[in-house]
C-alpha cells in the first residue's frame, strides 16, 4: 500500500504566519492608515472636511515651535538611549559571565520592576527627585546643600532620569538574550591571543550581541521619543516634548485631528530614519 508523498512544508509557513499577519494588519496598518489620510484632511470649526490638502505640513514645515519640540524631542530620546544601552549591555555583560551563577535571580529583579504600573514607576521618580524628595532631603541632612535643587524636577534631566529607569529593563532583556548565546571560549581565546578589554569588547563581544543592542536601542529611543506621560508629570514647561503636542491635538476644544496626525507622521518619519542611521553607524564601527 503506497503511502501519500509528504509535503514540504513551505504551504504551511503561510497558514502559521496568518494570525500574526491578521494581527498586524488590524493594529497597526489600518489604524495607521486611517491617520495617514486624516492628515491630508482639514479642519473647520468643530468638523474635518474630507478635502485633499496639505495645510498642516505646511503649518508644520512653517512653525519654528513644531521643530524647536520635534528636535527637543529627538535629542531627549537619543540621550536617554545612549545612556540606557550602555548600561543595559554593562549589566547584561555582569550577568552573563561574572555573575552567571545569580543571572536568573538579577533578571527576576529586574522584572519585578515591571509588575507595576507605568504610572506608579513615574510617581516613585517624582518622590526621589522631588524639592522634599528622596534626594534633596538626602543632601539636606547630609549638609551639603541648604536649599533643594530645583533642577531634579520639572526639567529636561528629570524627564531624562525617569525615563532611563523605566527603560532599563527592556534594554537588558534583549541584549542578554543575545548575549547568553555568547561562549565564554570566544573570550577566552582572544585573551589568550593578545586581545585587551576594550579591542575584545568591540570585536567580539559587541559584533555578536549587535541584534540585542540594535533592539535595545529601538526599544528605548522610540519610547522615549514617543512618550508624552512621563514629560507632563515630571518635566514641566521645560520638558514639554512633541508626544504632548499630538496628544492636545485629539483632545479639549481647540483640538485639530489632521494637525495631529500630521505631527504623527512627521515625528515617525525623523524617528524611523534617525534609528535606520545610528543602526547602520553602529554596523560600521564594529566592522572598522
Amino acid at each position: 500500500m503506497s503511502t501519500p508523498p509528504r509535503s514540504s512544508g513551505r504551504g504551511g509557513v503561510p497558514l502559521m504566519l496568518a494570525p500574526v499577519g491578521g494581527f498586524y494588519l488590524l493594529f497597526f496598518v489600518i489604524p495607521m492608515c486611517s491617520l495617514f489620510v486624516l492628515s491630508f484632511w482639514r479642519a473647520q470649526g468643530f468638523d474635518i472636511v474630507p478635502t485633499f490638502t496639505l495645510d498642516s505640513y505646511a503649518k508644520i514645515a512653517s512653525s519654528p515651535l513644531y521643530r524647536i519640540i520635534l528636535l527637543r524631542t529627538i535629542g531627549v530620546g537619543l540621550v536617554t538611549a545612549a545612556i540606557t544601552v550602555p548600561i543595559a549591555f554593562a549589566l547584561s555583560y555582569l550577568m552573563r559571565f561574572v555573575f552567571e551563577r545569580r543571572a536568573q535571580l538579577i533578571l527576576q529583579l529586574l522584572l519585578i520592576s515591571l509588575f507595576s504600573g507605568y504610572l506608579v514607576r513615574i510617581y516613585a521618580w517624582r518622590t526621589i527627585l522631588g524639592k522634599q524628595g528622596l534626594l534633596n532631603s538626602t543632601f539636606t541632612w547630609l549638609g551639603l546643600i541648604d536649599a533643594p535643587i530645583e533642577f531634579l524636577i520639572y526639567s529636561r534631566f528629570a524627564v531624562i532620569v525617569t525615563l532611563v529607569g523605566l527603560l532599563l529593563p527592556l534594554a537588558v532583556l534583549p541584549i542578554y538574550s543575545a548575549m547568553s548565546n555568547i561562549s565564554r571560549d570566544h573570550l577566552e581565546i582572544a585573551s589568550d591571543l593578545g586581545s585587551r578589554r576594550l579591542y575584545l569588547v568591540r570585536t567580539i563581544l559587541i559584533p555578536m550581541a549587535l541584534p540585542g543592542v540594535n533592539t535595545a536601542f529601538a526599544f528605548t529611543f522610540l519610547l522615549a521619543a514617543g512618550d508624552f506621560v512621563t514629560p507632563n508629570l515630571v518635566g514641566g514647561s521645560q520638558g514639554i516634548m512633541i508626544g504632548n503636542v499630538i496628544a492636545d491635538q485629539f483632545r479639549g476644544t481647540g483640538a485639530n485631528w489632521p494637525l495631529g496626525a500630521a505631527l504623527a507622521f512627521v515625528t515617525v518619519s525623523c524617528v524611523m530614519l534617525i534609528v535606520w542611521a545610528i543602526n547602520r553607524v553602529i554596523r560600521w564601527v564594529t566592522r572598522w
